[in-house]
C-alpha cells in the first residue's frame, strides 16, 4: 500500500471546494463507517504531502503510475482515509473490514467494474459496485466512497441505511473516539488504534504471566500484575513525518500500572511477538511509563513501516476516478496498452516478492506463526492488483503464484500443530490448550503445559528439541515453495519478454 513513504503513503491531496478542518472531516468519514468496530485507522493526507520528505521524494509526481502498478492500495486522489474493522484480536482475524474516503473528484463505480472486473448495483438507493475480491465499493455522496470486506450486501445494506437515517453518528466505541480526537490535538498524521476494554479476565491473564520469559528475572506479584494489566483500555500508534518516519506507542489503562515500570518494555515485546504484530524497530524505542500509560517511541525504517501497514486490511485496490488512461477502456485493448500493463503487472509481483523475500530472510527474529501471516497477507496483495488490459496467462500466473504463497503459509501454520502432536506422542504431556500457529501465544503458536514432575527439565530440553526440528522443517518447506516462485518468476519473464518485445 505505500512505497514512496518508505514503503507507506502515497496520496494526492487536492482542496474541496468548500474546505473544512482537519477534525471536521475526520468527523465526516467516522460517520460513514459500520458500528461495532474495534479498530480504527486514520490518515490526514495534506499533512503528509507536505512534509519535507514528500517534498523531497516528489511524492506527488508519478503517483497514478505507482497505484497502476498496484504499488498503492488507495486511489491518488483520496484527500482523507478512515479505516474501521472488527477483528478477533486473540486471533488477529477480520470478521468485516470498512472503509471511508474523501475524494478531490467524483467517484465511478462504472469505472470500478471496468478496471477489476464485478458488477454494478445499487444498494439502499446508493450506487454500489460488488467486485472478484469478495469487496463492495459504495458511492455515499458526490466526494465520499466506502467499501466493505467480506461483500455482504445485507450488512452492506443495513450499514448504508444507518448512515442516512442518523444525521450525527457516533459509530465509534469510547476509546476509539477518543483516537479521533488525539489525531486532531496532537496533529498525528497517521493515527492506528485498537479497542481492548473488557477483553481479558483478570484470571486468565494471571495463569499466561506464569509462561512469559520477560518475567523470570523479576520479583513481582502476579496477581496484582494481572489484575492492573486486565484493566488495558486500548492501544494507540501515531506515526509522524518530517525528514524521517517516526512513530508513538501508547497503551492505556484504567488502573495503576506503576509496578510494570522495570519490566514493562520486555513485557510488552514479548505479547507483540506472541500476536504476531512484533516490529524489529520496536526493540530500539524508548519506553516511559506512568501511572496508566505506557509509551514506546522511536525511528521506523522501511522494513518495520511495511511491516505495520501489513497488519492492516486495507481498501481494495480501486481506481474510482475516470483518469486520461481509462479513456476508450470499453474498446478493445491494443498490443501496447496490453504490454505496459501486464508490464507493471509483472513489475508489482516482482516488488511484493521481493519485499516477502526480505522478511523471510530475518525469520531467525520472529516465529513460524508470524512468518505465515506475512505470507498470507502477501498473497492476498497478489490478489488484489489491478487487472484491466494484463495478459490474460500472466493473470493466471499470478493466481499461481499467490495460491503457492498459501501453500508456505500452511507449512509455517502447520509448525505449531506438528510439534504438539510429537510432543504428545513421545513425552505424553497433559495437553490443556491448543491453536493454531497464528494463534496469539506461544512462540509458535501453540499452547500446552504438562504436570510438574522430577523429570521436568528433561522433558523441556526434549520438547525444545522437537519444537526447533518442526520450525527448521516448516521453513524448509517454505525455502522450497519459495524458489520454485522464483524459477516460475524467471520463465515468465522470458515468455512474456519475447511475446510483446519489451524488457519485462
Amino acid at each position: 500500500m505505500f512505497r514512496k513513504l518508505s514503503v507507506l503513503v502515497i496520496f494526492t491531496a487536492l482542496a474541496l471546494c468548500q474546505p473544512y478542518s482537519t477534525r471536521a472531516q475526520f468527523d465526516i468519514l467516522v460517520q460513514h463507517l459500520p458500528e461495532d468496530a474495534n479498530t480504527l485507522v486514520l490518515f490526514d493526507m495534506e499533512a503528509i504531502l507536505a512534509t519535507p520528505m514528500a517534498t523531497h521524494g516528489k511524492w506527488r509526481e508519478g503517483e497514478q503510475n505507482d497505484f497502476s502498478a498496484g504499488l498503492l492500495m488507495v486511489p491518488p486522489q483520496t484527500l482523507q482515509l478512515a479505516m474501521a474493522s472488527q477483528m478477533d484480536i486473540e486471533l488477529m482475524q477480520g470478521h468485516w473490514h470498512a472503509s471511508a474516503m474523501k475524494l478531490s473528484e467524483e467517484p465511478s463505480m462504472m469505472t470500478v467494474t471496468e478496471r477489476y472486473g464485478g458488477n454494478v448495483d445499487e444498494i439502499s438507493r446508493q450506487s454500489a459496485a460488488v467486485l472478484p475480491n469478495n469487496t463492495y465499493v459504495i458511492k455515499f455522496g458526490k466526494f465520499i466512497v466506502g467499501s466493505m470486506y467480506p461483500a455482504d450486501r445485507q450488512k452492506a445494506a443495513r450499514w448504508v441505511d444507518d448512515v442516512f437515517s442518523m444525521s450525527a453518528r457516533k459509530p465509534l466505541p469510547t476509546y476509539l473516539a477518543e483516537a479521533v480526537g488525539y489525531a486532531d490535538h496532537q496533529k498525528t498524521p497517521i493515527i492506528m488504534a485498537i479497542d481492548l476494554e473488557n477483553l481479558l479476565a483478570p484470571q486468565l491473564i494471571r495463569h499466561r504471566l506464569d509462561s512469559m520469559k520477560s518475567l523470570k528475572d523479576h520479583n513481582v506479584d502476579l496477581d496484582k500484575l494481572a489484575t492492573a494489566l486486565s484493566s488495558v483500555r486500548g492501544a494507540t500508534l501515531g506515526l509522524n513525518v518530517t525528514d524521517r518516519i517516526s512513530g508513538g506507542l501508547k497503551i492505556d489503562f484504567a488502573n495503576d500500572i506503576s509496578l510494570m515500570k522495570d519490566f514493562a518494555k520486555p513485557l510488552l515485546l514479548e505479547c507483540l511477538s506472541n500476536h504476531g504484530t512484533m516490529i524489529q524497530e520496536f526493540n530500539n524505542w524508548d519506553i516511559q511509563v506512568s501511572t496508566k500509560e505506557i509509551l514506546l517511541k522511536g525511528s521506523l525504517g522501511p522494513s518495520g513501516t511495511q511491516r505495520i501497514f501489513s497488519l492492516l486490511h486495507t481498501p481494495p485496490n480501486m481506481q474510482v476516478v475516470e483518469t486520461t488512461s481509462d479513456s476508450g477502456s470499453n474498446q478493445k485493448s491494443n498490443p501496447q496498452r496490453v504490454a505496459k500493463a501486464s508490464q507493471q503487472y509483472f513489475h508489482s509481483i516482482g516488488l511484493l516478492l521481493n519485499d516477502l523475500t526480505s522478511e523471510d530472510q530475518r525469520h531467525q527474529l520472529t516465529t513460524p506463526g508470524l512468518i505465515a501471516q506475512w505470507y498470507a497477507r502477501y498473497a492476498a496483495k497478489i490478489d488484489a492488483l489491478p487487472i484491466l488490459h494484463v495478459d490474460p496467462d500472466l493473470v493466471t500466473f499470478a493466481a499461481k503464484v499467490s495460491g503457492t504463497l498459501r501453500q508456505s503459509q500452511s507449512a509455517m501454520r502447520g509448525v505449531g500443530a506438528k510439534t504438539v502432536a510429537q510432543i504428545s506422542d513421545t513425552a505424553q504431556p497433559q495437553v490443556y490448550d491448543y491453536a493454531a500457529a497464528t494463534g496469539p501465544y506461544g512462540g509458535y503458536g501453540y499452547r500446552y503445559a504438562y504436570n510438574p514432575r522430577a523429570s521436568m527439565r528433561a522433558d523441556g530440553e526434549q520438547m525444545m528439541k522437537i519444537a526447533e526440528n518442526q520450525k527448521l522443517a516448516g521453513y524448509s518447506t517454505a525455502g522450497n515453495l519459495m524458489q520454485q516462485i522464483t524459477t516460475a518468476m524467471a520463465n515468465m519473464r522470458r515468455t512474456m519478454t519475447e511475446k510483446y518485445n519489451i524488457e519485462f
